[in-house]
Parts: C-alpha cells; sequence; structure tokens
C-alpha cells in the first residue's frame, strides 16, 4: 500500500510538473525561422507557423540599438535592415503574458548591401504591395503614363491627399493607449480611404515602391506631437513629404510638382 502510494505521489508531482512546462513547450523555436538569404538587398523574412493568434514581435539589433516590430505568427513577415551595412542580431519574441515577452529564436548576419536602396523597394511586413493586389494596381493606373520617379510620387500624393480623410477616432483610441499593437494593411487602407498619420504613410510608401520608388516611413515628433510622415528618393537624394498633413486639410489644390509637398526639415524631429 506504501510503495502504490508513493508510485502514486511520483505520478502526480510528473504530472504538475508537466502541466507547468508544457505551456511553454510552444515557446520552442529554431533560427531557421529567421531567413537572412536577403541580406544583401537589405532585408530578412521570418516564419513561425506556431503560437497562432498569439502576440510576437521581431526585435533587430544593430549597434547597440534596438528596433521592435509587430509580427503574426502563421505568416511570412518581411523587414529591412535599416542602420546600412554591418553586424546585426535578429530575434523572434513571444508574448508570455501582459507586456512580457521571452525570446524564442535568434541569429546574427553580416550585412553587406550591394545597393544601399533596394531595401526601400520591397515589399514588407508594413509596407505591403504586389503587382496585383489593389495597392499595386492603383498606383499602377495612377502613373500609366509616367516615368519619372517624382511624377510618380505627385501623383500618388495627389491622389491620397485629396480622396483619403483622417481617422480621428482611431487617433483617439491610440492616444488613450489603446490600438497600438497593430500593422497597418495596405489594401484595407485604400478601400476604407480612411487611416491615422501611420497608415496613410505606410500606404504612401507601398504605392510609391510600387512603382520603383524608394520610399520609406519616418517617425518622430512634428510641433510635439509624435508623428508618422514619408521620405522618398528622387534626383539623387531624399526629401521628406508629409501626405497626412494635406489629408487632415478640409480643402486640397491639387500639386504640379514635388517641391511643392517637400516638408520643412525643421519642424520634424526624426527618432533615431
Amino acid at each position: 500500500m506504501k510503495q502504490m502510494s508513493r508510485i502514486l505521489g511520483v505520478f502526480l508531482f510528473v504530472l504538475v510538473l508537466c502541466s507547468l512546462v508544457l505551456p511553454f513547450s510552444a515557446l520552442a523555436a529554431t533560427a531557421d525561422e529567421i531567413n537572412t538569404d536577403h541580406a544583401a538587398e537589405g532585408w530578412f523574412t521570418v516564419e513561425h507557423n506556431a503560437d497562432l493568434g498569439v502576440k510576437m514581435k521581431v526585435c533587430v539589433v544593430f549597434k547597440g540599438e534596438k528596433t521592435y516590430y509587430n509580427y503574426t505568427p502563421g505568416t511570412v513577415g518581411t523587414f529591412s535592415f535599416t542602420k546600412g551595412p554591418g553586424d546585426y542580431t535578429v530575434s523572434l519574441y513571444r508574448n508570455v503574458g501582459g507586456s512580457s515577452y521571452r525570446k524564442i529564436a535568434t541569429k546574427t548576419v553580416s550585412v553587406k548591401e550591394i545597393d544601399p536602396l533596394a531595401q526601400y523597394k520591397v515589399s514588407t511586413t508594413e509596407i505591403t504591395f504586389s503587382e496585383t493586389d489593389s495597392v499595386g494596381m492603383k498606383a499602377a493606373e495612377l502613373c500609366s503614363e509616367l516615368k519619372a520617379a517624382d511624377a510618380k510620387v505627385v501623383a500618388i500624393y495627389n491622389y491620397i491627399a485629396s480622396d483619403f480623410e483622417y481617422d480621428y477616432d482611431f487617433a483617439a483610441k491610440v492616444n488613450a493607449g489603446g490600438g497600438t499593437n497593430y500593422v497597418p494593411d495596405t489594401n484595407a487602407i485604400l478601400e476604407a480611404k480612411k487611416g491615422v498619420c501611420y497608415d496613410i504613410s505606410a500606404l504612401f510608401a507601398a504605392m510609391c515602391r510600387s512603382q520603383g520608388v524608394a520610399a520609406r516611413i519616418d517617425r518622430g515628433y512634428h510641433n510635439g506631437q509624435y508623428h508618422a510622415w514619408n521620405s522618398v528618393y528622387v534626383g539623387g537624394a531624399w526629401v521628406s513629404i508629409d501626405v497626412t498633413a494635406d489629408v487632415c486639410h478640409t480643402v486640397f489644390e491639387a500639386v504640379e510638382s514635388i517641391d511643392d509637398v517637400v516638408i520643412p526639415a525643421a519642424e520634424y524631429v526624426k527618432q533615431a
């Protein structure tokens, strides 16, 4: 009887131990889920097909500086190496409760860019487009008779600035501390013709990139408020543009030159 009690006690101990360990078994991942085959082009992908529905983040470390991106498990997420050539460490984190995350995979890669603009011309997780989706097709329609990069930028700018509206309801939600853990859906934004600065910047960059124009999202402060805007590479240099500013205007008159929409750098403080 005592022997049976001891066996039962061991069984119960193992059962309890398993109940504590098994929930974290899903945390297992491998560095192979971080694909850096395109590092020479300035970007990488993450694909983690477990933990569906769980919040996850990708962390990119360069010279001690960390940049975090939201990642949706079960998808192929594409992200850029934005700091130029050098050694990067990419890690995948899984939410384990509240605001706590645990690292489940990591990989270090040495990036030697062939084309410094390549990473700003590809479809990524936050700047999504393709030749056959609504974003790519609309941009192609707007730029069908245009060849110069600055002319394409102006056409896309005029379209968004005149046809879209600012989502004040969602902005209020974000300012209240909600809705911050999301990635813009450029096709949904195009369909709704509505968004906050992050949404509008993501769509503008996606439409420009789909037309072969290097574009990026810049973040920082404007008039003391956290903000997102764009920079595009035209005429051999980066110029900054804030489409959201004109989206917010009640009346908008189409511009003819990119010089008409370049924003004064002194009014925008870019986040490093």
